[in-house]
């Protein structure tokens, strides 16, 4: 794992960095968010988040405080991000992620015989997110979200973390969108994030 700054000016935003902003709980990444909203609020980035986001919306755990209300978020994330919506192809993708058996040695979970599985909206936004890189040919890409999203109590935890995707592929053997799902540049919303994978060194 390397320590790199973000290089992009290119974000797909994972549902954990909208909701952790909105609601004051983004820690030190606060500011880094709060420069990459701003700046493509006046185009000087380029943003996109799943639509799956608005299905997280719950009412129940809105926070009022950055935003009053959850029109006002939905709004404010309208007028600035790109959504993406999967095409029937992308939800084939969703299904396949979704198929694939992510574990890694000693995992306890693989010894039980059961292998862990990307959730329903982790896929849809890994899917989304390859369509925006490849579909519309973003390369630069850089997939923000929080690592501590799958286990915020630090206990171990039975969700697949998406930063740690190439951790748990041991065996991905010819699985196309499961390489293409760790090629996908994963990192922190930090000014110095941890890079997953790591930079390929030059030579």
């Amino acid at each position: 794992m390397t320590l790199i700054a973000s290089s992009s000016d290119k974000h797909f935003l994972h549902s954990s960095v909208v909701l952790r902003h909105a609601n004051g709980q983004s820690g030190e990444a606060e500011h880094h968010i709060e420069t990459i909203l701003t700046e493509a609020a006046v185009h000087k980035r380029r943003v996109w988040v799943s639509s799956v986001l608005f299905a997280e919306l719950r009412p129940s755990t809105f926070v009022p405080g950055r935003f009053a209300t959850l029109f006002e978020l939905t709004r404010y994330i309208r007028a600035l991000a790109t959504l993406v919506t999967p095409d029937p192809n992308a939800m084939m993708r969703v299904a396949r992620l979704r198929d694939a058996k992510w574990h890694m040695p000693g995992d306890d979970r693989e010894a039980e015989g059961k292998p862990r599985t990307m959730a329903l909206g982790d896929a849809m936004q890994i899917a989304s997110a390859l369509w925006v890189k490849e579909a519309i040919g973003v390369p630069d890409l850089e997939f923000l979200t929080f690592d501590g999203w799958c286990s915020p109590d630090g206990k171990p935890s039975e969700r697949l973390c998406l930063l740690h995707l190439q951790d748990y592929a041991v065996e991905v053997g010819r699985d196309a969108d499961v390489k293409a799902a760790i090629r996908l540049t994963r990192l922190e919303p930090l000014v110095h994030a941890r890079s997953y994978p790591d930079p390929v060194p030059a030579g």
